[in-house]
């Protein structure tokens, strides 16, 4: 177990901002995961920092990031060319995709392009156009404030975007069907889906991804554009000219800025268009009042 004491966000963040977190604990497995949150109960876990924005002026508490077994993978037997591989939540989606096609497994295709780890994509049921964690998870394992505990997908209420996870439950790992068959096919439609996002998202610069959520039957960067805050700035921080819900650090970008973009993108579409978007980025700490939350 490693400590690190007031440690920007800055450096493991994608955005490339935020302030100092007062306690970082570096944990190895789920004995040193259940010691932290025995001392500390409500500490965050920091996945790979995608989809995180905190304030400039910092975090208080504990925040804990997953290592050591909690990044390993493994088959599980199985029967003919169906299986489940095991993930640890700290593994990034990139490496388990990886793993798994190199031994000729596909299924995972919702987890393509899709930045962060297991864990923070069971959370939050990330999903991409090929689909979404909801339909490859066969189970989650976590620590709730009962203590160890392992869920069954078909005790999960997921939604889009939404992982169902009991309040106060970590996930340390996931179980995933895979299977041989249709591999080849979805090698090519994830090519095709990455070339996509290649060519209409601003890859290039640091971001969170998308920030809000798509509302029913419409797209949140389509309301965005609409109201005419596509290239918009504030600081260093903008509404992507390439895609209108993604939100860039041009350099020297502040967190307060990139709440700005939040913000003005919120308020603009809810007022012109009556759609009250709903964020998909996870905002913590302490922001000044009519920030956030938003409303």
């Amino acid at each position: 177990m490693n400590v690190l004491h007031e440690e920007p966000l800055a450096r493991h963040g994608y955005w490339r901002v935020g302030g100092p977190m007062e306690r970082l604990v570096f944990v190895g497995d789920t004995a040193e995961l259940a010691a932290v949150l025995a001392e500390a109960p409500g500490a965050h876990v920091l996945g790979n920092g995608s989809n995180l924005l905190i304030p400039d002026a910092g975090l208080r508490g504990t925040v804990v990031k997953l290592g050591g077994v909690l990044r390993e993978s493994r088959m599980l037997p199985d029967a003919g060319d169906s299986a489940r591989i095991h993930a640890g939540a700290g593994l990034l989606n990139a490496v388990l995709l990886a793993r798994t096609a190199k031994l000729g497994f596909g299924g995972l295709g919702p987890l393509a392009g899709v930045p962060g780890t297991v864990g923070g994509a069971v959370a939050m049921n990330a999903g991409t156009a090929l689909g979404e964690v909801a339909d490859i998870l066969e189970a989650v394992e976590g620590i709730g404030p009962e203590g160890p505990r392992t869920i069954p997908r078909a005790e999960l209420p997921m939604r889009y975007r939404e992982g169902g996870l009991p309040p106060g439950f970590i996930v340390t790992a996931a179980v995933f069907r895979v299977s041989r068959a249709g591999f080849a096919e979805e090698q090519v439609r994830m090519t095709t889906h990455l070339a996509r996002r290649k060519a209409t998202q601003p890859l290039d610069l640091p971001s969170c991804g998308s920030v809000f959520r798509n509302p029913p039957g419409d797209h949140a960067g389509r309301l965005i554009e609409l109201v005419g805050l596509k290239g918009h700035r504030e600081g260093g921080a903008e509404i992507s000219e390439r895609h209108a819900n993604f939100i860039v650090n041009l350099g020297g970008a502040s967190a307060a800025n990139v709440m700005a973009c939040v913000r003005i993108a919120w308020e603009r579409v809810r007022a012109e268009t009556g759609v009250a978007l709903v964020p998909e980025v996870h905002v913590l700490g302490e922001w000044p009042g009519g920030v956030w939350p938003l409303g």
